[in-house]
């Protein structure tokens, strides 16, 4: 190049050498990054398609294991017991045709896309795992089905040793509800009277169950004899729980008795103090409530009659809950009477002031004051009227402060009324005029308008004297 000497151009040629060297690393670099990223590509997508493969064999070879063991159980246990299994393994044959679909797919001629061979390998391995679950549950049937059937003999032996058992007490049980008679009425013994036959009756039962289960079970009708066996258990579990509970009778009744006493003292106690309070005081409520007391004392059972316990203890503690709540609702009632006396009369005054003040400002400015300020003061003092009437101090306490606030809110409306006729023209100066000067009415408004507008220019807003 003109102008250039060699060490200019060996700088230059050097410059262009190590650009061209670091484009080409630079390309090398990221063609070998694209490699290695297609062949962890690869890689995953043989891994997906090794496990699907793996998947498919092993669900198929467990399917066909389990159509044998089907094969089997039907044979041992007869087809009603396994009818509940053939639906497991027809899904699981479902799932597996769809697998071998997607599987074909990938090993057809027809190239596929990376995308579809991930999605179709990772379906495979889904469909596998549910058809394997429902073959779990195909397993889990049929071996609960295999232990009822080989237990089953053992459990109508025992089902047939507790009836044995259980009938030997329903002689004792009924020995008993004879003697507890003499003790406790029949309404009493109601609950656990026919006990004793209820139980015969359902042992009764378990034996023909039994024995159908017998007979189920030597046909090979194993589903049959499991529910024979079954409800015998059930019927004899029901038999022992009525006998049991003409054993605990007794004790439930003693217990009741006792809680009898209790509230029997009790109950005279509390009927005495309400008997003791002021006539006017129990008046009403409380003097029905110990009149009802007082029955549910009468009516008990003297000594040695048949008893009710539970059904007296009921009547008993209804009755004297009763009293109870009506003595304390009379003397929260004689609370309030009490603070509503001493709230009247403060009360009263507050009312018969804010009415007074009230009623100073409508009489003093007349016109200006509108109807709302107007209809307040006067709902107020009908409210005040009625509350030094009354008879009840309640009442009274409840009208007075009604009356306070709408006297209060008429003032409030009357100052309102006021400050703005001030500002502008009186509410209506005409109502204000005599009856022997209504002919001049009109000019007598616009004058005292006028006059009454330079007034208030000359003193300020008469509206600031209430503020």
């Amino acid at each position: 190049m003109p102008g250039m000497d060699g060490v200019q151009l060996v700088g230059v040629v050097t410059g262009v050498v190590l650009v061209v060297v670091a484009g080409l690393a630079l390309v090398l670099r990221g063609r070998r990054r694209r490699e290695r990223r297609r062949e962890a590509d690869r890689t995953e997508l043989d891994r997906l398609a090794t496990a699907a493969g793996s998947a498919l064999v092993g669900t198929d070879e467990r399917a066909r294991l389990a159509e044998d063991e089907l094969s089997f159980a039907v044979a041992e246990l007869g087809e009603p017991a396994t009818a509940e299994a053939g639906p497991a393994l027809r899904r699981a044959r479902e799932h597996l045709r769809e697998a071998f679909h997607l599987n074909q797919l990938l090993h057809d001629h027809v190239p596929d896309t990376d995308v579809e061979r991930r999605e179709w390998s990772g379906r495979i391995v889904e469909l596998c795992r549910t058809a394997g679950a429902a073959l779990d549950d195909l397993d889990a049937g049929l071996a609960d089905r295999r232990r009822a059937a080989r237990s089953t003999p053992e459990a109508i032996d025992r089902v047939e040793a507790r009836v044995a058992a259980v009938r030997e007490a329903i002689g004792p049980a009924r020995a008993d509800v004879e003697r507890l008679r003499t003790d406790y009425t029949d309404h009493a013994l109601a609950p656990v009277a026919d006990n004793p036959a209820q139980a015969g009756r359902l042992l009764d039962f378990a034996a023909r169950s039994a024995a159908a289960a017998r007979r189920r079970l030597a046909s090979q009708q194993v589903a049959e004899a499991v529910a024979g066996t079954r409800a015998a258990e059930e019927s004899v579990l029901r038999a022992e729980g009525l006998l049991a509970a003409v054993d605990g009778f007794e004790a439930e009744a003693l217990q009741a008795e006792a809680a009898l006493g209790a509230l029997v003292a009790e109950s005279r106690t509390e009927l005495a103090q309400a008997r003791a309070m002021p006539a006017a005081r129990r008046r009403g409520a409380v003097d029905l409530a110990a009149d009802a007391l007082e029955e549910a004392l009468r009516t008990l059972p003297g000594p040695g009659d048949p008893t009710d316990p539970v059904a007296a203890l009921t009547r008993l503690r209804q009755a004297n809950t009763a009293l109870d709540d009506a003595v304390r609702d009379r003397i929260e009632q004689d609370e309030r009477s009490r603070r509503a006396s001493a709230q009247r009369g403060p009360a009263l005054d507050d009312a018969a002031r804010q009415v007074a003040a009230a009623r100073a400002l409508v009489d003093d400015y007349r016109a200006p004051v509108g109807p709302d300020a107007r209809t307040r003061l006067a709902e107020a003092e009908r409210e005040l009227t009625a509350a030094r009437n009354a008879t009840h101090a309640e009442s009274a306490v409840d009208q007075a402060r009604r009356s306070a606030a709408l006297a209060a809110e008429a003032a409030d409306l009357a100052r309102r009324d006021v400050s703005h006729a001030g500002r502008h023209q009186p509410w209506d100066a005409r109502r204000s005029a005599p009856a022997g000067r209504a002919g001049s009415g009109a000019f007598g408004a616009v004058l005292g308008g006028m006059v009454l507008g330079g007034i208030l220019d000359e003193i300020g807003d008469l509206g600031d004297l209430f503020d």
